[in-house]
């Protein structure tokens, strides 16, 4: 909820320069898994209520644990599904919460009821939270992705948000329409019906590709340029729409907002590192292997970091 956000800002403030004063550092470093990665796993680490003495094992039991993401098609993802480790972690947390109440999103998860008044089991209540942590991070950490290859890629559009910080709001909805963390998902049609001219039987799967909405150009003028300034980007279906809008939606944006501020304050330049990716003009760059979300499996930046903080 805003209130709950706006409870939780101030940490992420903290929470970002305690991840850049270890990522900064060395004045270059895999962005991924040293900065988006942690910074959002503890953001909603921090809003949840997860005890601080147990959020360095979220971090390590992550990435242990995970394949290529959310609705990979790699073998290994299969296999190894963080959804297993956090399942057994959220179950412990919600006994402990019926017992030991805190004023903390998993003390109003454990002691949530059914319409019916009847008490879910720990292992239903679990499922919810591992959800809410893992949508509340993964998804954030593909549109930093986004944010920062643009940054590091387009130096005159990196100059444009240094020397004017309110294009930020407007420079990430285009990070969203632009490339949308969620590209799409999957449908079943229950009845016939037709769409768009063809005809598609009960039973059928069809995918909802958003992702290719957000480059209509009925809607969208030069859909494939990045514009930080263009009028409409915030009518992009990066987050849904109507009833279907994402929850997570305005965390989504204050945890990039407040990672991107702390990045650009504590460097005076951002590029590509052409040693890991190839030079401007012959980039490579590879994505998590779904069909679900689009994002960078690494990112390789190399900084100008700013005289350390007082």
């Amino acid at each position: 909820t805003p209130k709950r956000l706006k409870e939780n800002e101030d940490a992420m403030w903290a929470l970002a320069d305690e991840v850049l004063d270890t990522y900064l550092a060395p004045g270059r470093g895999e962005f991924i898994k040293g900065f988006a990665s942690p910074f959002t796993l503890l953001v909603i680490a921090d809003l949840l209520g997860i005890p601080p003495e147990d959020r360095n094992a979220f971090v390590d039991g992550i990435s242990q644990h995970s394949g290529g993401g959310v609705g990979s098609t790699s073998k290994e993802s299969l296999s190894h599904s963080p959804l297993e480790f956090l399942y057994g972690q959220f179950e412990e947390y919600v006994v402990d919460r019926r017992k030991n109440p805190r004023e903390d999103i998993l003390t109003g998860l454990a002691t949530a009821l059914f319409p019916d008044g009847t008490t879910p089991s720990p292992g239903d209540v679990a499922r919810v939270a591992t959800n809410v942590f893992s949508a509340g991070q993964e998804t954030t950490v593909r549109l930093l992705g986004t944010a920062l290859k643009v940054l590091g890629d387009r130096p005159d559009i990196q100059k444009r948000v240094r020397e004017d910080r309110s294009l930020l709001p407007n420079f990430i909805e285009e990070a969203l329409r632009h490339e949308s963390p969620v590209k799409g998902d999957f449908r079943l049609s229950r009845t016939p019906v037709n769409v768009g001219g063809h005809e598609l039987g009960a039973g059928t799967t069809v995918m909802v590709v958003n992702g290719a909405a957000n480059r209509d150009p009925r809607r969208f003028d030069d859909p494939d340029d990045f514009d930080p300034a263009r009028k409409n980007a915030r009518q992009h279906l990066a987050f849904g729409r109507g009833i279907h809008s994402c929850p997570g939606a305005p965390l989504a944006r204050a945890e990039t907002r407040v990672g991107l501020e702390r990045l650009l304050d504590r460097t005076s330049d951002i590029r590509i590192s052409e040693e890991k990716h190839g030079p401007v003009d012959n980039r490579d760059y590879h994505y998590i292997p779904t069909f679900i979300l689009r994002g960078l499996t690494h990112l390789h930046l190399e900084f100008d970091v700013n005289e350390p903080r007082a």
